[in-house]
C-alpha cells in the first residue's frame, strides 16, 4: 500500500508532501510496478524541482519513503505545483483505491 500524507496550513495552502511505502505485488514487482512507478515519478519530480529552487524547508529520502516542506515564505508561489501533485495522487487514488491512501494533515506555520 502507498500512503500519502498532503500537509496543509491555513487557508488550505499546501505546505509538503509524504510518501510511503510501494503498490502491492499484484500490480507488479518492484521496479516494474507501473502504479508505484507513477506515483514516484509525480512526487519525486516537484521534489526534485523544489530542491533545485533552494525552496524546501526540510526534507527526508529513504527507500520507500519521501517527505518534503516547502519554505514557509515560498510555499504560495509552489500552490499549481503541488495542487498539480495532489491532484494526480487524487486521480491514481480514484482507480487504485486499494493501493493508495491518501491523507490531508493540517499543521501549524
Amino acid at each position: 500500500m502507498i500512503y500519502s500524507k498532503i500537509f496543509k496550513v491555513t487557508g488550505g495552502i499546501i505546505a509538503g508532501i509524504q510518501l510511503e511505502g510501494h503498490s502491492p505485488t499484484n500490480l507488479g514487482s518492484k521496479g516494474e510496478n507501473l502504479l508505484c512507478a507513477g506515483v514516484s515519478t509525480l512526487v519525486q519530480s516537484a521534489h526534485s524541482y523544489l530542491a533545485s529552487q533552494n525552496s524546501l524547508e526540510s526534507e527526508t529520502k529513504r527507500d520507500g519513503y519521501l517527505e518534503f516542506l516547502v519554505k514557509e515564505n515560498q510555499r504560495v508561489g509552489y500552490q499549481s505545483l503541488l495542487s498539480m501533485v495532489e491532484f494526480g495522487l487524487k486521480n491514481l487514488a480514484s482507480s487504485h483505491s486499494q493501493a493508495i491512501f491518501i491523507q490531508e494533515v493540517f499543521i501549524k506555520g
